[in-house]
């Protein structure tokens, strides 16, 4: 195991310093450990502080499926953030939002996986910065090769359950606004509330409502732990819809606490997330070191029905959508490769591949990335 001093090009990309890793109080600032020695979870558990970064040490050049099997040891105690190989000669870093290469440290040839703890990942602060830092990323290009899957999703959520005469819809974590907008379209003379962590997200939903006529509308930043509507005095919602939230939420029940408080006596509710047991999902976390922190803190649908019914919820349907195979790849070198030659066919490839599905009764589901299901609020 190498002393931290000998990796210093890693500790400057990370704003890290030896000093960092001298011991201070109960709990360090930050660790380095041999990947390979005794039970790693418990070294991490009981050592590392709630902001601190753990650097797991892997000698000579493992695989990217070696440091995958790593990164799985560690959670959901720690996330990784980024992966730095190196030698003498160079050091690498690869992180989901691009690489570099830095100068050789001095230690012997290797892999680090660079960590932070799960809560510190997940909690509001980061969760905000990262979200206003790509809020744009998150809003559909109309006209760009992606839009036409991306329209899809959005309306087969946004629609996958209706309220006639609903009066109040929410979007619990609207993103870019789509999925609530697309419902209040359906449902004219309803007003629409909306939120995200992200203040960002926040104004560019409210600026495609207006795109999109919409008058009547409300936007609040918050988080689903604690939803920000109902607010003390409002009134809850007939018609609630969640689409790829919950696998952002550091805390499973308390974010169902909050989606169940903003449901009205009778209200429908639709809620839709990834698939973590996807034959998708399991190879990438297989194969890959370096995944989104949402795929492996991703819920079943069975745990959200589970968690609904006994609050007296009613479920309704259940629904599949996105393929994980061939789907992301074709429609990557769709993309990047064919200018969207093939958007609207891959579009209604995924639709039929859903609807076979549903008339399987879901016998197809681990073959797809995503759920949506729906259910009635208790009377």
């Amino acid at each position: 195991l190498p002393q931290p001093a000998q990796l210093g090009p890693l500790l400057e990309d990370l704003g890290l310093a030896p000093a960092d890793f001298e011991a201070s109080g109960e709990a360090s600032r930050c660790l380095l450990i041999d990947a390979g020695a005794g039970d790693l979870a418990a070294q991490l558990e009981s050592s590392l502080g709630e902001r601190g970064a753990a650097l797991l040490w892997v000698p000579g050049s493992p695989s990217e499926a070696r440091m995958a099997e790593v990164r799985n040891r560690a959670w959901p105690h720690l996330h990784a953030v980024a992966l730095y190989r190196g030698s003498s000669a160079k050091t690498k870093r690869q992180s989901l939002s691009g690489g570099a290469e830095l100068a050789g440290w001095e230690a012997p040839e290797g892999a680090v996986l660079a960590m932070r703890r799960r809560e510190h990942v997940l909690s509001p602060e980061a969760t905000q910065e990262k979200f206003d830092k790509n809020a744009s990323g998150w809003n559909g290009e109309p006209g760009g090769p992606g839009y036409p899957h991306f329209r899809w999703m959005r309306r087969y959520v946004g629609l996958y359950e209706k309220h006639p005469g609903a009066k109040r819809i929410l979007d619990f974590g609207c993103g870019a606004g789509w999925v609530g907008i697309e419902a209040a379209l359906k449902h004219p003379g309803a007003h629409l509330s909306f939120f995200d962590p992200s203040p960002e997200m926040v104004k560019i939903s409210e600026n495609n409502c207006r795109e999109q006529g919409l008058s009547d509308f409300t936007g609040r930043v918050g988080f689903g732990e604690r939803p920000p509507f109902p607010a003390e005095g409002e009134a809850p919602y007939d018609l609630v819809i969640s689409s790829g939230v919950v696998s952002f939420s550091p805390d499973f029940e308390a974010w169902m606490q909050g989606l169940h408080n903003s449901c009205a006596p009778g209200a429908t509710l639709v809620v839709g997330d990834i698939n973590p047991n996807s034959a998708g999902m399991q190879k990438r976390r297989r194969e890959r070191p370096l995944v989104p922190v949402r795929e492996l803190n991703g819920v079943t649908p069975d745990k959200v029905r589970a968690w609904l019914e006994q609050k007296g919820y009613r479920h309704t349907r259940s629904s599949s959508y996105q393929l994980s195979f061939p789907m992301p790849q074709l429609m990557y070198v769709n993309e990047t490769k064919l200018g969207g030659l093939l958007s609207h066919p891959l579009v209604w490839s995924n639709a039929l591949a859903t609807r076979v599905d549903g008339l399987l009764g879901r016998g197809l589901a681990g073959r797809f990335d995503s759920w949506v299901m729906g259910f009635k609020a208790p009377a």
